[in-house]
Formats: structure tokens, C-alpha cells, sequence
């Protein structure tokens, strides 16, 4: 017999089934879709997902890809048994949680699955994401789960800070560049990163005082000032002269960048995503 559980706060407007779940919305109209999924002071009902067993595990892992499609902190509840409950959502499951604010990471990094030309990135994506997940060699060999996880505990957080986001999002890529390169004796983590990076096809070196954003040493000085002495910034020598780099100048560009890198090392890519957005700002194509 299948299990139901509720979703609360992803949004989607079509049915679709994804790494042998199925997936049925509770509203196919995309502005209240949206609105359901967008709420940020409630965890609104937005659909259900069924499968043959759905395990805490599995629901742990679903509350976090669907968590980092959208940047936004989705509930999965308990599973129920009913047979008819993906029929009858509305009478099996509460309406809406309130048990915490909803803090946004920036947006949504998938389109709306109601337009073209991202009907299916969603589907996709999830597919994806669980099938690696469910591999424990591949998670084991890559870290791929913490750098997943990091990620979205950044907006999980009951309040947001600054420093911990920052080092969430870097000891993540870092851990997962280093299995990646199977180099855990360079000193400077910014040599496994840009490596990752760039086998990526990422725009991006191991310095270029040209460009900071494009430098992982601009990220990895940041990091070093924040862990090692509580600073948000850090004053660097670039050809005699003196720049301040500060946290919150980069975080957008450090969160997009391992967004990104997740979306790559799963196999992921819609032929709509902008993968310099971490740079441009413009996530679709």
C-alpha cells in the first residue's frame, strides 16, 4: 500500500512522479501555487508526494532538495496510509505550520514548472538529486550530502547570520573539492577548489587580482578572517595597493557559486541555466 505525506511550501502546479515518488499539486494555478509556496510567515500545503515507503530518510532527504530549489525551507510531514489521501489531501493533513519563520536564500533556482521552458527542471532536478543521494559511495567519495545540506542550512537558520552562512557555504565546497581531487595535503584550499571549479567549466582561478569575484582566494580570505579572527572583512595587497574585501560583498556570489557546483555535480542541466549567474546575477538564459 502507498504513502502519502504532505508537502508544505514547494511550489508546483503539474504531476509529476521523480525517483519513483509521485508528486500531485494542490493547485494548478501558478500566481496562488506561488503565493501557497512563497508564504514565509506559515509552511502552506502547496501538494503531496506518494511512494512504496517513505522512510524518515527519505523524507529528510526530500525536505532538502526541494528546500534548495527553493531557497526557501519546505516541510514533508509524517507519512499517512490511507489509501485515499493523495486524492483528499485537505482532509488528512493540516492546511499550514507555523513552527518557525520562513527565512528566503535569494529566491527560487529553478523556473516555475507552469512555463516554458522549465515545465520539466524541477522533475529533473529532483530525480537527480535523490538518485545520488540514495548512492552512499558516491556521498562517501564526494561529500556531495554536506555540501548539499550546508547549503541549505543557510536559510534554515531561525535567524540568519552572516558568518555562518559564509562558513556553511566554503568548509562545504572546500570538503567536497578536496574528496573531488582527493587532496587533503595542499595547505591552500583554494588549489582542490578552483580545480573543482573549472573541471565544472566555471570561469574561475586560483588568483586573479584582476577580477576578485573570480578568484577563490578572494573567498578563501574572507573565510580565513571570519574564522580566525571574527572579521567581515580583509584587507589584502593587490600590486601595492590596499583592498578591503567584505563578507557581504561576496556572500551572493559564494551562495550561487555552490548552488551551482551542486546542480553540476549531479548531472544537472536544463539548457536554461545561466552558469555565470554567480557573476552576472541573471539566472536563466
Amino acid at each position: 500500500m502507498p504513502q502519502t505525506s504532505a508537502l508544505y511550501g514547494f511550489e508546483f502546479t503539474r504531476c509529476f512522479s521523480a525517483a519513483g515518488l509521485l508528486f500531485q499539486p494542490i493547485e494548478s494555478n501558478h500566481t496562488t501555487a506561488k503565493q501557497l509556496a512563497r508564504t514565509l510567515n506559515a509552511h502552506k500545503l502547496t501538494g503531496t508526494v506518494s511512494g512504496p515507503r517513505l522512510t524518515k530518510e527519505t523524507l529528510f532527504q526530500l525536505e532538502g532538495v526541494l528546500s534548495f530549489i527553493e531557497h526557501l525551507d519546505v516541510l514533508v510531514s509524517d507519512p499517512e496510509n490511507a489509501e485515499d489521501a493523495v486524492d483528499n489531501p485537505r482532509t488528512y493533513f493540516e492546511s499550514e505550520y507555523t513552527v518557525r519563520p520562513r527565512n528566503s536564500g535569494g529566491g527560487a533556482v529553478l523556473g516555475s514548472d507552469a512555463f516554458n521552458p522549465w515545465r520539466g527542471s524541477r522533475q529533473l532536478f529532483i530525480e537527480l538529486a535523490l538518485n545520488h543521494l540514495a548512492d552512499e559511495q558516491f556521498c562517501q567519495s564526494t561529500r556531495f550530502k554536506s555540501l548539499l545540506f550546508k547549503c541549505v542550512e543557510t536559510f534554515r537558520q531561525r535567524q540568519p547570520f552572516l558568518e555562518i552562512s559564509y562558513f556553511l557555504l566554503f568548509s562545504g565546497l572546500e570538503a567536497f573539492a578536496r574528496a573531488i581531487q582527493n587532496d587533503y595535503q595542499s595547505r591552500n584550499a583554494a588549489i582542490p577548489i578552483a580545480k573543482t571549479l573549472q573541471s565544472y567549466g566555471f570561469v574561475i582561478h586560483q588568483d586573479n587580482p584582476k577580477d576578485l569575484a573570480r578568484s577563490v582566494s578572494t573567498y578563501l580570505h574572507i573565510r580565513n578572517a571570519l574564522f580566525h579572527q571574527g572579521d567581515f572583512s580583509k584587507t589584502v595587497q593587490i600590486n601595492d595597493d590596499s583592498v578591503i574585501l567584505n563578507c557581504s560583498d561576496y556572500l551572493f556570489n559564494l551562495s550561487m557559486l555552490v548552488s551551482l557546483t551542486i546542480m553540476k555535480a549531479i548531472g544537472f542541466d536544463d539548457g536554461h541555466t545561466n552558469w555565470d549567474c554567480w557573476i552576472d546575477r541573471q539566472l536563466h538564459k
